[in-house]
Formats: structure tokens, sequence, C-alpha cells
């Protein structure tokens, strides 16, 4: 019980130190390469940025903190033959370690319930500041539509002349109702808007154009269309036409799969969302896979190769693991391969890897 402690306050010291050092050269690099944009904009907007920033650093730099951190804590300990004496003293190496891989279940745990939680509320944020600088023309968000037609099921369908998702209103719109495929209601109208009212209702509300109805007789009753009301006439939302929350990175599992369901009755290709929804699923446990790797390169005392070799090896493999899963992500969203092995193949390949090292490594 005493080695445990030992072990994880060996360990726990030099993940912090990692994850502290790593999010200060982050922040550093990043600052520096917008120095001309945070010139132009006050200091609350930059504290605002990197504030929102953090959880996102966090998020992508733990992998490589745990990787570091087991190798310099438990290797150091092996060169100095503490690993060997528990070893020697008839404890299980296995065991000896069982600490470490139950805190980087706990890290994967806790990485999959910040992205759901704090993640796409803090990239939100951060990526609407940086929109309105010089990196909007790299990446602009969408926040008007022109020429377009959304299908929001087999009974609705829309035809927008332009929309503008920050006012939530239409000009020139198309209301198409079916019953059972036949048409049996348009609504032409000039201008639509979003309306909310305090008591929580909400509607689509059509004005200066006309509304017309098909009867089943052949006949069409032809009326003027003034300030009407949609209630209960369609289920389309402003967030179906256009998300404010554009990129998966901004959004929880249950608001991709959203926008993956409004994507199909749209006929839109969802491979990229799809992907992007099995690999908010997978990606969190690459921190314990890289940490079964770390702990399997150092655990053991070995004349041949010191921690230096060690260290340049597993950096190999961490670095060829992120590789591989950004090459199986592009393949997923282009079709190469299903969205759930784009998503999956790196961490099950690389699992693989990481349980055979360990079987090697605890068997020798």
């Amino acid at each position: 019980m005493k080695f445990s402690r030992y072990l994880m306050r060996n360990f726990l010291k030099m993940f912090l130190i990692v994850v502290v050092g790593a999010i200060f050269m982050f922040v550093v690099i990043d600052f520096v390469g917008n120095i001309k944009t945070w010139l132009t904009r006050d200091v609350q907007a930059v504290y605002d940025y990197y504030f929102s920033y953090l959880p996102y650093i966090l998020y992508l730099i733990t992998p490589v903190a745990l990787f570091i951190a087991v190798l310099a804590s438990v290797g150091n300990m092996t060169r100095h033959l503490e690993m060997s004496a528990m070893q020697s003293s008839g404890r299980n190496p296995f065991l000896t370690l069982m600490p470490i891989f139950l805190f980087g279940v706990l890290i994967s745990v806790a990485s999959y319930e910040m992205s759901e939680r704090w993640l796409p509320d803090a990239n939100h944020k951060r990526l609407e500041i940086m929109e309105t600088n010089a990196q909007k023309k790299k990446n602009p968000r969408i926040k008007e539509k022109q020429n377009f037609t959304f299908i929001d099921s087999e009974k609705a369908s829309w035809f927008f002349r332009h929309y503008s998702g920050e006012n939530k209103m239409g000009h020139e719109v198309v209301l198409l109702l079916r019953d059972q495929g036949r048409l049996a209601e348009r609504y032409d109208a000039r201008v639509v808007t979003w309306v909310e009212e305090p008591d929580g209702a909400s509607y689509w509300l059509f004005d200066k154009g006309y509304e017309r109805v098909f009867n089943k007789d052949g006949s069409v009753y032809v009326a003027p269309l003034v300030r009407r009301k949609m209630v209960d006439k369609v289920n389309t939302m402003p967030d179906d036409l256009i998300n404010e929350r554009q990129v998966p990175d901004e959004m929880d599992s249950k608001m991709v799969q959203k926008r993956i369901e409004v994507l199909k009755r749209s006929g839109e290709d969802t491979r990229a969302m799809e992907t992007a929804l099995h690999f908010k699923r997978s990606a969190h446990w690459m921190n314990l896979i890289v940490l079964l790797i770390g702990a399997a390169l150092c655990h053991r005392y070995s004349r041949s190769g010191g921690l230096s070799q060690k260290f340049g090896i597993g950096l190999l493999l961490v670095f060829s693991y992120y590789i591989l899963e950004r090459i199986g992500l592009k393949m997923g969203e282009n079709g190469a391969l299903t969205p759930f092995m784009g998503a999956w193949i790196s961490h099950l390949v690389f699992g693989a890897l990481a349980s055979t090292m360990l079987y090697r490594s605890f068997r020798l």
C-alpha cells in the first residue's frame, strides 16, 4: 500500500507538471500566432477566448501528458531498480501498476464527460469570439443562406430565397405541405419570422403572401396571407435551417445525432457527422491506450536500452497513433471506410498493440 501511494505520488506529480507546462506552451504559441488580432481587441475578449480554450487544450494534451508521466515516473523508478525490488519481493508487476491503470480509466471517463458537458459550450464561445476577427476569412461561420431547399419530413418542404440565422427571418419563402404524398397546402410569403412568446410558445409567422389549399376534388382555395401563425403545421426549428453550432467540436452527442437526422431528411451527405458521432465515443480511450503503451515500455529494467531510447520509441508510437486517427477520420468522412470504422480503427489497432506489448512485457 505504501509503495502504491509512492508510485501514484510520483506519477501524479509528473502528470501535473507536464499538463501545466503543455498548457502554458500551447497558450503562448497560439497567442503569438494571433498577436495581430489581439492588438485590435480588448483584454476581456482575450481572457474569455483563452478561458474557453482551456478545456479543449486539456482535452488535446491529456494523452501525451499521461504517456510522458508514466514513462518519466515509472521509468525512473525502474532505472533505480525500485520496480525490480517490488517484483523480487513476490508482488505481481501488473498489480503494482494497477493504480496507474485505474487512473487511466478514470481520465478516459472524465474526458468523455467533459466532452459532453463542458467542451461543446466552451468551444462554441471560443469560435464565436474568433468569428468576428481575421480568422473569419479562413473559416467563415455560416449565418445566412441563399436559394436553398429544406425537407423537414415527408409532409413538409421549404424553399427559401434568403434566410438569416441571426435574426431567424426568411424572405421569399414557399412552404409545401403534403397529405399521404398528395400536395395539400402551399404557403407563399414574402417574410417568414420565428417568434418566441414570453409564455414559452414559439412558431413561424408568415406575412405578405398567399395561402393555397388543394382539395381532393381538384378545386383550389386561394386566400391572402397576413401574419398567419403556423402553429402545429410544421415541426421545423431555426437550428434545423442554420445551426449556430456548426462543427462537431461545439456539439455533444445528442446535438450531433439530431443534426444527422436533419441532414438525412434533407437528403444531404451525413458521413462526416456520423464519423464525428462515433469519434466522440471512441476518442477518449486514447488516454488509456497510450498509458498502457508507456507502462509496457518502461516497467522492466533493461541493460540494452535506456530510458531515452524507450522515450523515442514511445513518442514514435504515440504520434503514429495520432496520424492513423486523422487518416481514419478522413477515410470515414470520404466513404473509404464506414463512419464506425473510420472513428475506431486507430483505437482498435493501437489497443491491440498495447495489449500485445503488455502481455509480452509482463510475461518475459
